[in-house]
């Protein structure tokens, strides 16, 4: 079978398609029949070497996917053969076929039409997770969201609209803007004013909830817009910059930083699933629909690689199997 391989860390150029043999399905685990990829900010970190503890190449790409459940392992009676399920692992999914845990499966209810489904499993159990998990969201509090135009912004504003937050999202053009406001983002500014349109947002309150995936000065910004308990959520540090925060202005007026992972998530399966139950119901109904902004086939990696690099896309890229 066919499968994306990085051949070596690099730039896109290390992506290739090549042959390897056709996974089995181990205890606890299922084969899918892959029919898309979706592509994350964290692919390209892989790629080049810079996510950490990430694997070493040669290995096969794929963090997320759509596909159909065609094999079960040892022990294994669920999600059932032939429904589509879209799922999550460290690495592996690029591939025609594909094992995973039973438990990193989701089922794709009829609402969310293929391939769109590779773009809902992590931009949405993250953004779920950062604001109910970590964030503790409260209807009616006043909600950050940075990259409001990507992949886990897109969500992260529908997933805040639908717990009753109010929602400034920032974006790095005009053109975003309105898809953005689009899924209920009451201000959606760029990154020179956010601070000046939060403080609007909140009455000079100060926040309750940020969701930060940029990092940096970004981040320091953030964390100066905080009201009291208010908490900031880091999910990505897409700058590449670190910055410390002074633990006095955390004790004073009771603020928290707070940090989530998927991969912590997923360590927790009854956990995870009882948050995708939620989540879920919202995507089911329509409440909350991926953003998709280009598909591609498979075939062309490199490229797609490039388009999330120039950070001119909007929600997320798909590629077709």
């Amino acid at each position: 079978m066919k499968a994306i391989r990085v051949a070596g860390f690099g730039g896109p150029e290390v992506l290739e398609l090549v042959d390897v043999p056709e996974p089995v399905a181990g205890p606890g685990e299922v084969l899918l029949d892959v029919t898309a990829l979706g592509l994350n900010w964290s692919d390209l970190l892989q790629r080049a070497g810079q996510y950490p503890g990430g694997p070493r190449p040669p290995f096969v790409a794929g963090q997320e996917a759509e596909g159909v459940v065609v094999a079960h392992g040892p022990g294994v009676s669920s999600p059932p053969l032939g429904t589509r399920q879209c799922a999550i692992a460290v690495t592996g999914l690029a591939a025609e076929r594909a094992v995973v845990p039973a438990s990193a499966c989701f089922p794709l209810p009829d609402a969310v039409p293929s391939p769109n489904g590779a773009a809902v499993p992590v931009s949405l159990l993250t953004a779920g997770g950062a604001l109910i998990l970590s964030g503790h969201a409260v209807e009616g509090e006043t909600a950050l969201v940075h990259a409001g135009a990507g992949s886990l912004g897109t969500m992260a504003v529908q997933v805040a609209r639908c717990l009753g937050l109010r929602v400034v999202a920032t974006v790095s053009s005009p053109e975003k803007a309105d898809r953005v406001r689009g899924l209920g983002a009451e201000l959606v500014c760029g990154y020179d004013v956010f601070d000046v349109e939060a403080r609007k947002l909140s009455n000079d309150r100060g926040l309750d909830l940020a969701v930060d995936s940029i990092g940096g000065a970004i981040s320091q910004r953030t964390f100066a817009l905080l009201g009291s308990f208010g908490r900031q959520i880091l999910v990505g540090i897409s700058s590449g910059e670190r910055v410390s925060i002074d633990p006095l202005k955390l004790l004073h007026r009771s603020r928290g930083v707070l940090g989530f992972h998927l991969r912590s998530l997923l360590q927790r399966p009854e956990q995870a699933s009882a948050l995708a139950r939620r989540l879920w119901a919202w995507l089911a109904d329509g409440s909350i629909q991926p953003q998709v902004g280009q598909v591609l086939p498979w075939q062309e990696i490199r490229r797609a690689h490039d388009l999330l690099a120039s950070r001119q896309t909007f929600g997320k890229v798909v590629l077709t199997v």
